[in-house]
């Protein structure tokens, strides 16, 4: 049995290096994410490989001390939040700290071929001018300090995630951007590989010694499934949204001038404007551009929305679109006309927009609704 989940193991270890080259050359799905992911994986993979080498030296070489193999546990959740930052286009954010780990992640991979460069000039290692105990204790610093920070990286693309979704939902009204359980699933799967590590570094601090059991079954069920969710993310295009408070300089009014009507009066303005105008057929249109057109401030458009009609932005804006949709489809004289073509007089981006927000309103796709 044990000889079978390795074949298995190292059969995923292949698998996996040869997808994060993919991810890196690819040209039909070129972009600065898919080469972070791609190293990312490949990353990963060495992480596992180095855990389940089946030997001990290669030449002569040990390559079960510490550092005689590249430590990469730094450079794993640095890539892994780096990738997640640039795909909701906010690593510019986080420029420093992405920064300063990848410095301290290629210092201690640095330290190994140091390590091969003792070896090929004189035979020796690291070992020969430094205690072990010192080594070990180097090495087991850096091992809590890179568990940390992928709570950290972990923790960030999930706080990053949430407020993607939120400005989406409150700011923009292209449904299709709310459409980033791929996202999620990366993201999470990670939770088990935090949890997991960090009873095997417990175990070890306890007086644990020795690779567990538990370090195969980190890498080797949890490989199998960052292949798939890594793959969906890999043909995902980069995410966009701009600042709110970027915009709200230029759309804000005079507060003086909102406190002139009452609350009732203002969110009366903003649906009338809404329906006469007929700003939803905008296919762009954010809360922002809308804002300017009526010349009342985002924030108050908002609190309207969320308090007064009990959505919020991209839901408000959608039903207009799907109400519209709906006319169109009950007028018999358009019996003619493609359902993608509905879509886009309606104000839809593209099919898959008017089919989500479809049905979300009336429980049927349009083919469904056009066929009944």
């Amino acid at each position: 049995m044990e000889i079978i989940i390795t074949t298995l193991i190292w059969a995923a270890v292949f698998q996996g290096v040869l997808l994060g080259f993919v991810f890196i050359f690819s040209k039909k799905h070129k972009s600065f994410s898919n080469k972070l992911l791609g190293f990312f994986l490949i990353t990963f993979i060495l992480g596992a490989a180095t855990d389940l080498l089946p030997f001990s030296n290669i030449g002569g070489y040990s390559i079960e001390r510490y550092f005689t193999i590249p430590e990469v546990k730094l450079l794993f959740p640095t890539l892994f939040l780096h990738y997640v930052l640039v795909k909701l286009q906010r690593a510019s954010s986080y420029k420093s700290f992405i920064r300063l780990h990848y410095i301290l992640a290629f210092i201690v991979v640095a330290i190994t071929f140091v390590n091969l460069g003792i070896f090929f000039v004189n035979g020796k290692s690291i070992y020969s001018f430094i205690e072990f105990d010192t080594v070990d204790k180097y090495f087991m610093a850096i091992q809590y300090y890179a568990y940390l920070l992928t709570v950290s990286a972990v923790s960030l693309a999930i706080v990053e995630t949430i407020k993607y979704r939120n400005i989406v939902k409150n700011e923009y009204s292209d449904i299709t951007l709310l459409d980033i359980n791929w996202l999620w699933q990366f993201v999470l799967i990670f939770v088990p590989v935090v949890v997991l590590w960090g009873i095997e570094l417990i175990r070890i601090l306890i007086g644990g010694v020795g690779q567990s059991d538990i370090v195969v079954v980190i890498w080797g069920a949890v490989s199998i499934i960052i292949y798939i969710v890594s793959f969906k993310a890999f043909t995902q295009q980069d995410l966009f949204y701009q600042r709110a408070e970027t915009k709200e300089n230029h759309t804000r009014k005079d507060p003086e001038e909102d406190k002139s009507k009452s609350s009732n009066t203002i969110c009366e303005s903003v649906k009338n404007a809404m329906e006469t105008g007929q700003y939803y057929l905008n296919q762009d249109l954010s809360i922002h551009d809308f804002a300017k057109e009526i010349n009342i401030s985002a924030r108050t458009i908002s609190t309207c929305i969320n308090k007064s009609f009990g959505f919020n932005f991209n839901e408000w804006v959608n039903n207009y679109r799907v109400e519209k949709a709906l006319e169109i489809l009950n007028d018999k004289t358009n019996d003619h006309l493609s359902i993608e073509g509905i879509g886009l007089d309606s104000g839809f981006k593209s099919r898959s927009a008017m089919y989500i927000a479809f049905k979300k309103k009336t429980g049927k796709t349009p083919g469904n609704f056009r066929n009944n």
